[in-house]
């Protein structure tokens, strides 16, 4: 674990100079505590010994493993929200494409629809202009005395 000499203080709620003189009194010094830069660094067995010379229990943390497993907790819940978060945006983007699509049918039926109007009337335009070329192929094989009345009768009177 190891601890400072003011984590454990801290820990404990008394007075740094309290774990110092604990730690003379204790004869801890060489054995337990270490000096890492410019603290000193005591072991679990110090800060055991010094806890209960006090007289106060320590107060359990977490195993390096239960942090990790928090941590990872804490990453898996991160990423269900955004597995949650993609799936709510995946239906919203699912409903705007079937809405497109069904917009998109109903226009190309409306195309065709108006496709077909025009086709009819292009045919029948179509059977006007072949009517018209028969009557006038009609026309100029009859003799041309005969022509005249052949044309009105053929064509009409021209109000068409």
């Amino acid at each position: 674990m190891g601890a400072t000499k003011k984590e454990l203080a801290d820990t404990l709620g008394v007075a740094k100079q309290t774990v110092v003189n604990y730690i003379e009194r204790l004869g801890l010094a060489p054995k337990h505590v270490t000096r890492v830069g410019k603290y000193d660094v005591l072991d679990d067995f110090a800060v055991s010994a010094i806890a209960d010379a006090i007289g106060k229990g320590i107060p359990k943390t977490e195993a390096p493993g239960n942090v990790e497993e928090t941590a990872n907790d804490a990453v898996v819940a991160a990423l269900n929200d955004r597995i949650s978060d993609l799936k709510s945006q995946n239906e919203r983007l699912t409903t705007e494409l079937a809405e497109a699509h069904a917009a998109r049918e109903r226009e190309v039926s409306e195309l065709r629809s108006q496709l077909d109007g025009a086709n009819a009337r292009a045919a029948k335009l179509a059977d006007r202009v072949a009517g018209i070329a028969e009557a006038q192929q009609a026309i100029a094989a009859t003799p041309w005395w005969r022509r005249g009345k052949l044309a009105m009768k053929l064509l009409g009177a021209g109000s068409e």
